[in-house]
């Protein structure tokens, strides 16, 4: 069994999304969590290599979004309006989180 996501990180955004969405984000569908990673992961990547400091999660949604479907993109928007203002370190924390529950959910445990 996967952990709660606030065991990887603390933050009042992700409170919050815990509480929207479940400890472990169970209302969110595996698809849903591989986007919201890829997205999370995209935004990352444009701060790093980009240096863009105005280039915000609904930015990266944005650009990521093509193809999700209508109920994936729900979710999705959703959850980045919860997370809007979050930091690197919270996001790396809450790909580690998503990545685990992908994880557990794959191998059966």
């Amino acid at each position: 069994m996967s952990k709660c996501t606030t065991y990887y990180i603390q933050a009042q955004q992700i409170d919050q999304l815990v509480e929207y969405f479940g400890t472990t984000l169970e209302k969110l569908t595996p698809v849903d969590k591989l986007a919201l990673r890829a997205t999370l992961a995209y935004w990352l990547f444009h701060l790093e290599v980009a240096d863009l400091s105005e280039y915000t999660l609904n930015h990266a949604l944005e650009d990521t979004m093509q193809g999700y479907s209508e109920d994936c993109q729900v979710n999705l928007k959703k959850a980045i309006a919860i997370l809007e203002g979050i930091g690197r370190g919270e996001a790396e924390g809450l790909i580690e989180a998503l990545t685990d529950q992908l994880r557990w959910r794959n191998t059966g445990y």
